[in-house]
């Protein structure tokens, strides 16, 4: 099995877990905001192609989500830390707002 094998099964079982959990864990609104958002991340950022540092970091964040999803009783999420922000790009902090403003929106 080649390397674009085991990172396709890696992210195809990540993706598929994050999808079960929203199903399970998330009230509709929640959920379709949730699932469209995983997508477009998935798609645009796990590609075989991408660099391994930054797959590991991809992969990591996503299964600190999983974890923390998983922990709640009543899914509330999680602020961003000042760091995180931060750490934030000006498209990455435009869509984040648009994100909140659609989520509020609902």
């Amino acid at each position: 099995m080649g390397l674009p094998a085991i990172v396709n099964a890696e992210g195809k079982g990540l993706f598929r877990s994050i999808m079960r959990m929203h199903r399970t864990k998330l009230p509709q609104t929640m959920r379709s905001l949730g699932d469209a958002y995983v997508r477009k991340e998935f798609r645009l950022h796990y590609k075989p192609e991408v660099e391994g540092k930054h797959r590991t970091m991809f992969v990591g964040e996503w299964k600190k989500y999983v974890a923390m999803i998983s922990s709640q009783e009543d899914v509330v999420g999680q602020e961003l830390t000042s760091d995180q922000r931060g750490k934030l790009n000006d498209d990455q902090k435009k869509q984040l707002g648009e994100l909140e403003k659609t989520a509020k929106s609902l």
